[in-house]
């Protein structure tokens, strides 16, 4: 019997840095649609790069099409008897977590990113789209996309009416496997 070379998300930790907020399966999805339709959206514009410096997470730079792990909302503060670096921790973790942001011809884009699809991640996108409304983050309401290898054929209603996007990428998972020989680079 063969022996594992590593573990899928050791073998993709350099992947796993630069797109924090997906795990093993969904960054090759991710992967995936960056190879086909990365061309078809625009550079991070200056007033998205301007908002996202007041964040305290990881910041997009000029040239970035894509901006990974943005966080909106307004999250819980457990209070001052905390430390500060608990409590915004704490708020980090209480905030939407988007899986990844977009503009195309001026307009922004949420991703949510999944191996397979179905009502969760809808109802994310339509509560990320909420509140990214209600908050006016952007002066035009965002396009809601979610991306897939696979979905639940019982999303389809709701994907529909709420106007989500879905786009499926063909993903082959077989280098996820522990006794895959190598990884499969872009």
């Amino acid at each position: 019997m063969a022996t594992p070379n590593t573990s899928p998300a050791r073998r993709m930790e350099v992947e796993r840095a630069k797109y924090p907020a997906m795990n093993p399966p969904e960054i090759l999805v991710w992967q995936q649609f960056l190879r086909l339709y990365e061309q078809n959206y625009d550079q991070l514009p200056a007033s998205w790069l301007q908002l996202r410096k007041t964040q305290p997470s990881a910041q997009p730079v000029p040239g970035d099409v894509f901006d990974y792990n943005v966080r909106i909302g307004t999250g819980r503060d457990p209070g001052e008897a905390f430390d500060q670096n608990v409590r915004t921790m704490s708020i980090m973790a209480t905030q939407f977590r988007l899986d990844a942001v977009g503009f195309q011809q001026g307009r922004p884009v949420i991703f949510e990113v999944k191996r397979d699809a179905g009502p969760p991640q809808v109802g994310q996108l339509i509560s990320y789209g909420a509140l990214w409304n209600k908050l006016a983050i952007t002066p035009q309401a965002p396009l809601l996309v979610l991306v897939a290898a696979d979905f639940k054929e019982n999303a389809l209603a709701a994907i529909q009416e709420h106007n989500i996007q879905l786009i499926t990428v063909p993903v082959d998972f077989r280098q996820l496997s522990p006794y895959a020989a190598v990884t499969v680079k872009p």
